[in-house]
């Protein structure tokens, strides 16, 4: 979780520390600092980071919490480097911001430090992903101004992980890592009673860059690191990026086999107790949920249904501890709780729908699942906060099928992408196994789209096209929608369409529905002119067949890549453009018929002209997520095959005989 707090840090700053003490002072401006004119192999850059500095302080730990100190020094180059000025600094549950100073230096020495005060706000990291963070802006800050700031987390005295994150959006000129490691007993971490023992795993480093271990303490110095250069549908950046990760355990558990073991051992208590034998709460909303219906699928949908009803407190923004206990919002101890009070986190839900599946005699259990939203899951870092939800697992037909119960809006029988393809712990009284979670298929996030156009003799067209998501893709839209309002959502639908069309589209949405429904589509309908859409040649007029376009492409702009193609889950797009034309304009030539096929991924596009319209069919479905290297030409080949077929263009004549020409 703190990996995932620096590299949003990084990659939203658009967005030294000597010592360990709470108190720390500016290091000095060196004349190099205000000398430096450009970055190494980049003279373009709109900034380098002079220096980064991560401190973490686990050593008392158990008595008075541990806390991490930043300090980032970053130089601006020119005014797209202005971004720098705005920072958000990620906060997670249960952690506090102190001891922040930020401040700018100009170029002739002169120093403006911050007064002012940190608000709160939601970010949003990938779709659907809300975080919490305190945002601030350095004052009067100009090309060759320094900006520097520090802080410090808290995040009290929960024993488990700890990681460094090594290279950064930024060309950084120096960096410096500590870690005091913890030295007591393991009794907090309730996996064992043993004096901590702290070991470290370390990837894609520098050369001659390790960490080294001096008494308790780890120390890492890095020189001249380039900045990480992402490319477009890459897998999770915290997988790639170099990174120092510690964790604690007694010498008993430090082996992955014995650390999952216990954890599960742990996990399956807590589920069991909290589910526990069927209390008359939970066997009563069963029976209402299910009323006299007696076939099992049936029943279980309704017993779903009534688990989404329970009000889901992880979805709703983080109250404080005095707001918690004004609202009376407690934690559940058991599914008898969520039921009477109405309210739980996503885990309470999940755990309840299952409670109820048992009480209605039917089998159930929960699976502890890892989230690749971020990072994919690397059995060997030794951290439970790695299995960070929980899914139902319900025997459908003979078959095991997942549940999202505690996914606001989720569809029965899906599960959200993030859990989907990913690691997850069955767990036992003697530990568990692990498995993968099942892929989601192209026909569990369908995008529908109908463009009922008229084409103008100015050459541009306008008209209504009417979106239906569904699946994946509608559940997205729902939880991004959450925490906004009308107006909000306007916008939100407006910028999806509008990003998927060609460049100067004109897009007003004029009505919605289905955003409180899990098994219906989510409708959206658009008023939309694109201005210029055709060319016009004397008396020919060219035009493409479709506007749509393929924002997949943006992964397929280079002849190599140095990552894989990763696609967050499998999707398929169906479309259907009608265009009407005015009378006297009739077709030269129409794109004949085109299909492209690979084993995971299909495309057809077919035009027809008849009666003064166009119109033309276009599906697009991939059933796959993850293409390593070697699998990057053969892609890379079908979507160029994609774009070039909807760039095939119409050619329409002015006047002449009333000819219809159509395949």
């Amino acid at each position: 979780m703190r990996f995932l707090r620096l590299c949003i840090v990084f990659a939203l700053c658009a967005c030294a520390v000597s010592a360990f003490a709470q108190k720390e002072d500016w290091l000095p401006i060196t004349p190099q600092d205000l000398s430096v004119n450009s970055v190494p192999g980049n003279p373009g850059a709109p900034a380098i980071q002079l220096y980064y500095s991560h401190m973490i302080n686990d050593e008392q730990l158990a008595e008075d919490g541990g806390y991490a100190f930043y300090y980032r020094r970053i130089k601006i180059l020119n005014d797209k480097g202005l971004k720098y000025a705005d920072v958000e600094i990620p906060i997670f549950p249960g952690e506090s911001l102190s001891s922040l100073k930020a401040r700018t230096i100009h170029p002739d020495g002169k120093i403006i430090d911050f007064t002012g005060k940190p608000f709160e706000k939601t970010l949003i990291k990938g779709r659907g992903l809300k975080i919490q963070a305190k945002t601030f802006t350095l004052p009067e800050v100009t090309a060759g101004s320094i900006v520097e700031f520090r802080w410090k987390i808290d995040h009290g005295n929960y024993l488990e992980a700890d990681e460094w994150i090594v290279q950064h959006d930024l060309y950084t000129v120096k960096e410096v890592f500590r870690l005091r490691a913890f030295q007591g007993r393991m009794n907090t971490s309730a996996l064992s009673d043993e004096p901590a023992q702290s070991s470290l795993t370390y990837s894609h480093l520098p050369p001659n860059v390790k960490p080294r271990l001096k008494g308790s303490a780890y120390e890492m110095e890095a020189e001249n690191v380039p900045a990480f250069e992402p490319e477009e549908y890459m897998p999770p950046e915290d997988t790639l990026r170099p990174q120092v990760r510690f964790f604690y355990g007694g010498k008993d558990i430090l082996s992955p086999d014995v650390f999952w073991s216990r954890i599960g051992q742990r996990l399956n208590g807590e589920t069991e107790a909290f589910i526990g034998k069927s209390s008359s709460e939970v066997r009563d909303a069963a029976a209402q949920a299910v009323g006299g219906e007696t076939d099992p699928e049936k029943k279980l949908r309704k017993l779903y249904a009534r688990a989404q009803e329970i009000r889901n407190l992880t979805y709703e923004r983080r109250r404080t501890q005095e707001e918690q206990k004004k609202e009376s919002l407690k934690g559940n101890n058991n599914a008898g709780d969520v039921l009477k009070r109405g309210f739980g986190d996503r885990n309470d839900i999940t755990r309840l729908f299952v409670a109820m599946v048992r009480a209605s005699g039917m089998e159930a259990s929960v699976a502890e699942v890892s989230n690749r939203a971020n990072r994919m899951f690397d059995r060997g870092f030794l951290s439970n906060r790695a299995l960070d939800s929980e899914l139902a697992v319900v025997p459908v037909n003979g078959k095991e099928v997942y549940f999202d119960p505690g996914t606001p809006f989720c569809p029965y029988g899906q599960v959200r992408w993030i859990r989907t393809s990913t690691a997850a712990l069955r767990t036992n009284k003697d530990g568990g196994s692990f498995v993968l979670t099942p892929a989601s298929n192209y026909d569990q996030a369908v995008t529908v789209r109908t463009a009922d156009m008229t084409f103008g003799m100015d050459g541009g067209v306008k008209g209504e096209i009417t979106i239906q998501y569904k699946g994946l893709n509608a559940l997205e839209l729902r939880l991004d929608a959450l925490d906004t309002d009308e107006a909000g959502r306007k916008k939100q639908l407006e910028g999806e369409l509008k990003d998927g069309l060609t460049t100067g589209a004109v897009v007003n949405l004029t009505s919605s529905k289905g955003w409180d429904k899990s098994d219906e589509p989510l409708v959206a309908v658009f008023s939309v002119e694109i201005p210029g859409y055709a060319t016009v040649a004397g008396k020919r007029i060219l035009l493409p067949t479709t506007f749509f376009r393929v924002k997949k492409m943006e992964a397929f702009r280079h002849a190599d890549r140095k990552f894989p193609v990763y696609f967050p889950y499998a999707f398929s797009e169906q479309d259907s453009i009608t265009i009407q034309f005015p009378a006297g304009l009739t077709p030269e030539s129409v794109p004949q018929r085109q299909e492209a096929a690979l084993p995971y991924a299909r495309y057809l596009n077919a035009s027809q002209f008849a009666n003064g319209q166009l119109v033309t069919r276009r599906n697009l479905l991939m059933n796959g997520m993850y293409f390593d290297l070697p699998k990057y030409p053969e892609i890379k080949n079908f979507f160029n095959t994609v774009q070039s077929t909807d760039e095939q263009q119409v050619i329409m004549r002015g006047g002449g005989p009333n000819a219809e020409k159509g395949n």
